[in-house]
This record gives structure tokens, C-alpha cells and sequence, in this order.
């Protein structure tokens, strides 16, 4: 991935105080451990973070700033994104229920999945 859109799309996301207007329609951070570490501390553990909110996705490959909810249909949803590398994007999340969410850009192969739930945490830059 381009080294300088994945880390400008995480400071984005740990940026923005609410969610409740994201583009998915749910609230909550969504991530693997590195990537939960990540929005909770700002501190990068490792390469590996997977970082999903309601309006961006990171990781070390692939951000995705959320333009649209195209469609949506039981618990998936078609999203019209700007990721890079790649341009204008669409991209699709699944609710898997208790094995977590999924995502995939539909020009790339590969489905991240086992995105859970972050624990509830102030974003970094927030004041209580």
C-alpha cells in the first residue's frame, strides 16, 4: 500500500468524535487486536491492524474513506468508497453475527473477516 493514505485514513478515524452519521449504519469500532490497540492508544503494535468504522476502513495494504451505502440487505452492505491504493472503489461489509464482520473490495481478491467489536474506548483526542 501506499505508505502515506493508510496512515492519514487511521488519524481520520481516531479523528472523528461521532459515528452515529456514518456511512454503515451501526455504531462502533470494529478491528482485530492490533487494530483495536491501535484506535484506542494511537500506538501501532504491528503491521497487522484491520480497522473498520462507519465511515473508513485501514489497514497496512488498503484504506478506504466511505462515500455512500449503496445498498444494503439483511445484515450486508454495498458501499461506494475512495480507497488506496486503487481510486473509486466499491466495497462490501457482512455481518457474520458471532464470527464478526467482513470486508472486500471488489477488485481485489481476499475477504478480511473475524472483524470484532473494539472495546468501548474514548477515540484518542477526546476529552471527557
Amino acid at each position: 500500500m501506499g505508505a502515506s493514505i493508510g496512515p492519514a485514513i487511521v488519524i481520520f478515524a481516531l479523528a472523528t468524535p461521532a459515528f452515529a452519521d456514518g456511512v454503515l449504519p451501526f455504531d462502533g469500532i470494529f478491528g482485530n487486536q492490533a487494530g483495536c490497540h491501535l484506535y484506542a492508544t494511537g500506538k501501532m503494535l504491528d503491521d497487522t491492524y484491520l480497522l473498520l468504522t462507519p465511515d473508513t476502513f485501514s489497514s497496512a495494504e488498503i484504506g478506504c474513506d466511505f462515500g455512500a451505502l449503496l445498498a444494503s440487505a439483511d445484515a450486508s452492505f454495498v458501499i461506494d468508497a475512495v480507497c488506496s491504493p486503487g481510486g473509486k472503489s466499491t466495497v462490501r461489509v457482512s455481518d457474520l453475527g458471532a464470527e464478526g464482520l467482513t470486508f472486500s473490495v471488489d477488485d481485489r481478491p481476499g475477504i478480511v473477516s473475524g472483524l470484532l467489536a473494539c472495546p468501548p474506548t474514548a477515540p484518542l483526542g477526546a476529552h471527557a
